[in-house]
């Protein structure tokens, strides 16, 4: 039986961006995830439909190494887009080794539909957050994001 009383978080920890970033991913991420499994998809899924909305088609490579998935499960995470309709793999003309993955006209209306739902998840989320203070967020996660990936 779980508990609902709350115990008092160390200020250790709260002080710790690490953890501050991770309680701020899990709030996000299951109340985005919430939604999307009531339309029987995930949130990686969302993920992979919004780079071929957005792109128009790419490999699955690129998508692997765009979104930090594994290849396998990247695999697998098309394989689910196919199964409802929303992506279509064919095969690279220039190199026939490589699949171009594209979604269709029923992929690029699911998403839409699709990201009306994670956008009001993220917002319920973070509905304690002013717009000013999600600016900033947005800004800081961007900036942080990019010199990161300068230092890649």
């Amino acid at each position: 039986m779980s508990s609902t009383k709350t115990h008092p978080i160390p200020t250790a920890l709260l002080e710790s961006p690490s953890f501050q970033l991770e309680r701020l991913r899990r709030r996000v991420r299951d109340m985005v995830e919430a939604q999307l499994n009531s339309q029987e998809t995930t949130l990686r899924e969302f993920w992979v439909l919004t780079c071929l909305v957005e792109e128009s088609a790419a490999s699955q490579s690129h998508l692997s190494d765009t979104l930090a998935i594994d290849a396998s499960d990247m695999v697998r995470l098309i394989d689910a887009l196919e199964q409802r309709g929303w992506a279509k793999r064919e095969r690279d003309p220039r190199d026939r080794r490589r699949q171009i993955v594209a979604s269709t006209k029923k992929g690029t209306k699911a998403h839409g539909q699709l990201a009306e739902l994670v956008t009001a998840a993220e917002d319920e989320a973070l509905d304690a957050s002013t717009n000013k203070q999600l600016k900033h967020l947005r800004k800081l996660a961007t900036s942080i994001i990019s010199a990161g990936e300068d230092d890649s």
